[in-house]
């Protein structure tokens, strides 16, 4: 699902969240509010936005004001570049920390600040890495959600397939789906800290 070499800060994000804190487990989908189906256009039972799920997670601004001052932005490929806030599990699905438990949300919280917090720096014209935010405490992984400041190019772009995705597929409301995040197949997320190099 990620392109890993185009996104590798997105990848990385997703990675080990997915791997160390849900341990492999599919997601939910949750269909956007607004659609063509549904008495009153709703293509989720619960007429839930995912914006909704994503401010709560993500508040507006949070990667300028609050996101960690070493986030590295994309030059060359996207021009004015700024941080943005990257949520995971998705907010659209009902894994999001953001979805609220009386919507069938299984991993409610009240802000993202309860998530494991990272921040996306690069090394080199090919080298990225995704650092824990030392201002922080760091992740226990017994968090239900990650959240990192990095690229806005890059966390728009490595989800710009998934409506392709969901329609292809003919995922509906709750439907169940896995996340891959090829390269990182050799990566060891048993360990406390995880340290995964990836070429």
């Amino acid at each position: 699902m990620f392109n890993t070499a185009k996104t590798p800060a997105a990848a990385a994000h997703a990675w080990p969240i997915q791997a160390k804190i849900r341990e492999g487990a599919p997601l939910s989908y949750l269909p956007d509010r607004r659609g063509d189906t549904g008495e009153h256009g709703e293509r989720n039972k619960y007429g839930r936005d995912h914006d909704a799920n994503r401010r709560v997670i993500c508040p507006d601004g949070w990667a300028a004001k609050s996101g960690h001052p070493d986030t590295t932005p994309v030059t060359g490929i996207s021009a004015g570049d700024k941080p943005s806030c990257d949520e995971f599990t998705f907010a659209a699905s009902y894994n999001s920390g953001g979805m609220p438990s009386d919507m069938g949300g299984t991993n409610q919280v009240t802000s993202g600040d309860k998530c494991a917090q990272a921040y996306a720096t690069k090394l080199s014209d090919s080298t990225w890495r995704l650092n824990v935010d030392e201002r922080t405490a760091a992740p226990t992984w017994s968090e239900v959600c990650g959240r990192s400041a990095m690229s806005g190019w890059g966390n728009s772009t490595s989800m710009s397939r998934f409506p392709t995705f969901a329609k292809e597929l003919r995922l509906i409301d709750q439907d169940a789906y896995f996340v891959r995040t090829p390269g990182f197949d050799t990566c060891d997320a048993s360990k406390p800290t995880i340290k995964c190099d990836i070429r």
